[in-house]
């Protein structure tokens, strides 16, 4: 489906390769005129009062006139990397079972969407994946590159510091320009509080800047339903308490704070229900992936290579209209400021090119616009902010 027509009222994409065996040349030969960044030209300004596209506020480089060749570029979904860590202690066996279930058909739905997902369990062997999520050679159950299991136990209140303490067991898995999602089951609450794992989660790794934090966790304070059971039949005593006995060990307010923060999903525990949670988280990874500013950087031919340190990225507010040049951001999405930019999915292998939000934005409000992506020239990079 072509960018164009997929979403009504979006920016069009047009791919314009400069191809590897033609030469940098003259504008005789080119279809647009040449760009510099700061040192040669007037830089593009950001988005301001009189509306004009945030594309970085000055940059450095270079470009030539180039000989072009055109394609539509297909609307682009983010890859997914998903990490859930599963309380495992004595009272969440019924749950982490539940857990096992539920997920496999929670990627399921976002493989099958046509999402590139990488899952990484963190919990003791309590959880065994089954095909075609994991192996189900329990206990043995990885299945790389698409499930990592990291055999760590999670306690009842440490959820949250597990995550960050495992980080350097799978960090390999997740990629500079995927969806970040956060999973946590569990019938307590974290010792950590929602902001301090905020900043050390991003301390670790600033590619986690916009992660969606996602629960299963008690929505209400055991001890109050329990004690309204105390001395009388087991009658309005709260879900928590079905039979008097509380299904959890405490509220989880820190876990319910992070879903607030990032927008995540939650669900409650203690109604015992976890399939249609997961499923909503599913939901939630497929819309989030639906991202309209990412185009498919196009194969080399058999004797052709790409120069990746030559691509450029121009924006026309009209077809007519003369384009305008987005700075690249070395940094990627964490770089990304008010002044927009683009960046690659992954700087080592770069497979997609991506516009920083306040592009994005700016872009997709034009119905008339079009983003054309160049090969062949030297890389105009954006001043630091």
């Amino acid at each position: 489906m072509e960018l164009s027509n997929s979403i009504a009222g979006l920016a069009s994409a047009v791919l314009v390769c400069c191809l590897p065996f033609y030469a940098c040349s003259s504008a005789d030969n080119a279809s647009s005129a040449a760009v510099t960044g700061s040192g040669g030209a007037t830089a593009v300004g950001a988005v301001g009062s009189g509306g004009s596209l945030a594309v970085g506020s000055s940059g450095s480089g270079g470009e030539d006139a180039c000989a072009e060749t055109s394609s539509k570029a297909d609307e682009g979904l983010a890859p997914a990397d998903i990490i859930i860590a599963v309380d495992t202690s004595g009272s969440m066996s019924e749950e982490a079972q539940w857990t096992q279930q539920s997920m496999t058909a929670m990627v399921t739905t976002i493989v099958n969407s046509g999402i590139d997902a990488h899952v990484i369990m963190i919990s003791d062997t309590a959880i065994c994946v089954p095909a075609p999520l994991g192996s189900g050679n329990c206990p043995d159950d990885e299945s790389l590159p698409n499930y990592r299991h990291v055999k760590q136990t999670v306690n009842s209140t440490d959820a949250l510091e597990k995550i960050l303490s495992t980080y350097d067991q799978y960090k390999d898995l997740l990629r500079p320009g995927a969806l970040k999602t956060l999973v946590v089951v569990s019938d307590d609450d974290s010792k950590l509080s929602a902001g301090d794992f905020q900043s050390q989660l991003l301390a670790l790794d600033p590619t986690f800047k916009d992660f969606k934090f996602d629960a299963i966790v008690s929505f209400e304070d055991p001890l109050s339903c329990a004690s309204a059971c105390f001395g009388q039949a087991c009658q309005n005593c709260g879900k928590c308490c079905p039979s008097c006995q509380p299904l959890s060990a405490a509220e989880g307010t820190v876990y319910k704070d992070l879903v607030s923060m990032t927008g995540g999903v939650q669900g409650d525990l203690c109604a015992q229900d976890f399939a249609p949670v997961f499923q909503d988280m599913a939901t939630a990874v497929v819309k989030d992936a639906a991202i309209d500013c990412i185009y498919d950087i196009p194969a080399a031919g058999p004797d052709e290579q790409i120069d990746f340190s030559k691509v450029n990225v121009d924006y026309k507010s009209s077809p007519n209209a003369s384009p305008q040049t987005i700075y690249y951001v070395p940094g990627g999405l964490p770089d990304c400021s008010s002044n927009g930019g683009w960046y690659y999915d992954d700087p080592g292998m770069p497979t997609k090119i991506l516009l920083c939000p306040a592009t994005c934005a700016a872009a997709q409000g034009n119905a008339d616009a079009e983003m054309i992506v160049k090969f062949g020239c030297e890389t105009l990079v954006a001043d630091p902010k």
